[in-house]
């Protein structure tokens, strides 16, 4: 029971804007301060998935997008001790500011990089910073000033820490303990709740695409209802439209994904309230989303070609609208099941105002995953991708993004590099 906790602790964590944004930012703040002086040149290398998931995100507080701009913003204005946050002090005017300094900005792709990977160099009238960042978007692991290492993360502890053992544990093993474990030690996925939902009330005044306030327009028509699915799909793609178009507010993140954070909490959430839940229910149900997109994306891979944000969070969600519904671990493999058999194939281009789009679907395909387990449906295990058990499908959809999908991705960056 511990263990799962600290899982979840672990990987859930604020973050402002898009987390691959934030991810660029910190590093080239960090190499920035280690550089001290005044900015001339920066450089930052990175893995394919990171440029991707960059390549069109809104930049928190400014009307600014993309990898360049994070790298600029970051280094020059950014606060690497605010972590994934560190664009929080950053405004409009600083990026107005900022862009009319000249300062020459370049970005790579290193294709020999699959994991987590971010190399910022930071030229200076005093001298040359460089930060790495690998396997977590704010995880620092080295600094260098004019070539000397003058930060490198302990690694001994690192290699001390015991491994989660995703292969041995069970979906039956996750409900069982969001089932039994002790209110006050999942407590702090109450904050998860409170800061998606705040967070969903600012996207709610209108940005992005605005689908919140198309689903209102199309309802007051006559053309929609107000039903679970729609309600649900409200105050999911509100949270989207806010985190996406580059609100300054902070979505609550897991493995290390903001839109992930939404999709798994925001859905259950409303479901919950919907039917009258009690807070404490509606925790418990979250902590089993939030554990079942943790397990998601351990195969898959945290960046990958496959919508990790549908697939992981949307899963997630799943199990936790069965739970409220009453549901057993059966009813939440079933679920599982059915969203890959749905949107396995839903390729990731990048985190985008799109995004919300592929959230709007998801929700539903969550929802209906849920009452298909719960009215006793369950997709045949010799269907395409679905394994003999749930466990299994999740390790099947791992390879397909890992072995299956990895040239698509290239190609995908590649059409995004044209652009430029």
């Amino acid at each position: 029971m511990r263990e799962l906790t600290a899982l979840l602790k672990k990987e859930i964590s604020p973050a402002l804007g898009v987390t691959e944004v934030g991810a660029i930012a910190l590093a080239s703040a960090r190499a920035a301060a280690a550089a001290e002086g005044n900015i001339k040149k920066i450089h930052v290398e990175m893995n394919g998935g990171m440029y991707k998931n960059a390549f069109s995100c809104a930049i928190p507080g400014t009307k600014e997008l993309g990898c360049e701009m994070a790298a600029l913003l970051g280094a020059v204005c950014g606060d690497w001790t605010l972590g994934l946050e560190c664009l929080k002090p950053v405004t409009e005017a600083d990026a107005d500011r900022v862009k009319a300094m000249g300062i020459d900005v370049t970005t790579a792709v290193d294709k020999s990089k699959e994991e987590i990977y971010i190399l910022a160099e930071v030229e200076t009238d005093k001298g040359t910073g460089k930060a790495l960042i690998e396997a977590k978007h704010s995880n620092i692991t080295k600094v260098w000033k004019d070539g000397e290492v003058i930060f490198e993360a302990e690694t001994k502890a690192a290699e001390a820490e015991k491994p989660f053992p995703f292969d041995t544990v069970t979906v039956a093993d996750f409900v069982d303990y969001v089932k039994t474990v002790p209110s006050e030690e999942i407590a702090f996925v109450q904050d998860m709740i409170d800061m998606n939902c705040a967070l969903s009330a600012e996207g709610a005044k209108g940005a992005g695409l605005s689908i919140g306030a198309t689903l209102d327009a199309f309802r007051a028509k006559g053309v929609l209802g107000d039903d679970m699915i729609s309600r649900a799909q409200h105050l999911t793609t509100a949270a989207m439209d806010a985190r996406l178009a580059g609100l300054p507010f902070p979505a609550m993140s897991i493995v290390g994904s903001g839109s992930h954070g939404i999709l798994c909490s925001m859905p259950v959430v409303s479901y919950g309230r919907s039917i009258g839940a009690d807070e404490d229910t509606i925790r418990r149900a979250v902590a089993l989303s939030g554990l079942i997109t943790i397990y998601s994306k351990h195969y898959t891979g945290r960046l990958s070609a496959l919508c990790g944000c549908v697939l992981g969070g949307g899963s997630g969600a799943a199990a936790g609208i069965v739970l409220l519904m009453g549901g057993s671990a059966a009813e939440v493999a079933a679920a599982m099941d059915h969203m890959a058999a749905n949107l396995t194939g839903m390729i990731c281009d990048g985190g985008s105002t799109g995004c919300a789009l592929k959230a709007y679907a998801g929700v539903h395909a969550a929802f209906l995953s849920a009452m298909l387990a719960m009215n006793g449906t369950a997709i045949p295990h010799n269907f395409g991708v679905i394994g003999s058990t749930a466990e299994q499908t999740a390790k099947n959809l791992g390879r397909i993004s890992m072995e299956g999908m990895a040239p698509m991705d290239s190609t995908i960056i590649s059409v995004m590099q044209e652009k430029r």
